[in-house]
């Protein structure tokens, strides 16, 4: 399936593949099986969907020195039934579907990501935000182990899984607090913290898997809602637990619980199309001052998001951030929230059609929300020399710089000769 996906060849002969075989078998074989690559190799050709091309004769049937005697002689050349091989390397669909099935089925508690790594199924490793990979919407999982081992929510307890100073990855919605309201389509979810013994018996803090869900609010990148069986909602599974998509948090605020001790609320959406998700990569690290900028993309692929001007998190807007220590370069405005600073990274060429800019740090800004907005309407431009005029007053200020942030005048004359008026 690996080759498929690759678009590799079909066929593989036998003394090709036996070693990288062994290795997949040591590593993810049944515990206390033994790693011998020749029997599955041959015996799958007695089903429908390996075959077996370059055999001279009968195929031997038994295990042991005899068949390993065979395959080295006729070296044979192995491989996915053509039909399927082509299903599976062009219908992106059906591929998601036999993954997990034979994932579900077969690999129930391990590491999913690993074996689809290992086969080539998976280019990298998942970073944890967004959609998972071979995990269709409404999959059920039957306990928190499995939820683990397909990388959809790592915690076997909590019901967020994020830190403090990232956003959240995915939630978990099992009736766990009574204020919680499940509407569906949108979701009213309590913070984690504040209970002993599942009672309530203390206020909750703004702290942990609580921030990352403020800071999910903020970036506006979605988080996964996973929701548990139980009789708290009609949209809860009828037994384990179940993957229902992507949500994005509108808003937070704190307000006495039913138990009159302070709680922290969420409003999460859900997002209609999966393709409306945007999905970065964050660093493994917040930049320091004097960090390179990291590499990043000149010709981005074009992405469709619920809002036009959605804040993405990527490695190149969270180093242009750092280095202006979330301050303005126009007002010098630095943001402060219960959760740490916040400010905005603005592409000077936009993304995408038609102006086709890249997503590289000579091309963005830190920004305030207001100078953002104004930036990308043109009210914002900035000369040569980095005067900054603001169309709306007149008045002209020196853009605020850092030596390791240079801009490219190419993309700042590209932006005041687009809202040249």
């Amino acid at each position: 399936m690996g080759r498929a996906y690759q678009r590799k060849g079909r066929l593989t002969p036998w003394r090709d593949s036996q070693r990288t075989l062994r290795k997949l078998l040591q590593r993810h074989g049944r515990p206390g099986s033994t790693p011998d690559p020749q029997y599955p190799f041959v015996a799958l050709h007695r089903s429908d969907v390996w075959k077996l091309e370059g055999v001279q004769g009968e195929i031997p049937q038994a295990r042991g020195s005899a068949l390993q005697s065979w395959l080295d002689e006729q070296n044979p050349q192995g491989g996915l039934e053509s039909h399927l091989y082509d299903l599976l390397a062009d219908d992106e669909t059906f591929r998601e579907s036999a993954v997990y099935a034979l994932l579900q089925q077969y690999f129930p508690h391990d590491e999913w990501q690993n074996i689809l790594i290992d086969v080539g199924l998976q280019e990298e490793a998942f970073d944890g935000f967004g959609h998972p990979p071979y995990i269709p919407v409404g999959t059920t999982f039957h306990d928190r182990r499995e939820l683990a081992s397909a990388n959809l929510h790592r915690p076997i307890q909590g019901g967020i899984w994020g830190k403090q100073k990232e956003e959240a990855k995915s939630i978990v919605v099992s009736g766990g607090y009574p204020d919680d309201e499940d509407l569906g389509d949108v979701i009213i979810y309590t913070g984690q913290g504040g209970q002993t013994e599942g009672r309530h018996t203390h206020n909750q803090d703004l702290t942990r898997g609580n921030a990352s869900l403020v800071n999910s609010m903020a970036s506006g990148r979605p988080v996964r809602v996973i929701r548990g069986a139980g009789k708290h909602s009609v949209h809860a599974p009828e037994s384990g637990l179940r993957y229902d998509g992507l949500y994005r948090v509108e808003d937070y605020w704190s307000q006495p619980g039913i138990s009159n001790f302070l709680i922290w609320r969420y409003r999460l959406r859900a997002i209609d199309s999966l393709k409306e998700a945007t999905n970065p990569s964050l660093p493994p690290a917040a930049p320091t001052l004097t960090s390179p900028p990291p590499t990043g993309n000149s010709q981005p692929g074009r992405r469709s998001t619920q809002v036009q001007r959605t804040i993405r998190s990527t490695k190149i807007a969270d180093w242009v951030k750092g280095i202006h220590q979330h301050t303005c370069q126009v007002c010098g405005l630095c943001i402060k929230t219960p959760t740490g600073s916040y400010a905005e990274a603005a592409h000077i060429r936009p993304l995408g059609r038609p102006h086709d800019g890249p997503d590289e740090s000579d091309n963005v800004l830190c920004l305030c929300p207001n100078h953002h907005v104004a930036f990308d309407f043109g009210m914002l431009t900035i000369a040569p020399n980095l005067t900054v005029l603001d169309r709306t007053t007149g008045a002209q200020t020196t853009l605020r710089i850092h030596p390791e942030h240079k801009l490219s005048e190419e993309y700042l004359s590209y932006h005041r000769n687009h809202h040249a008026w």
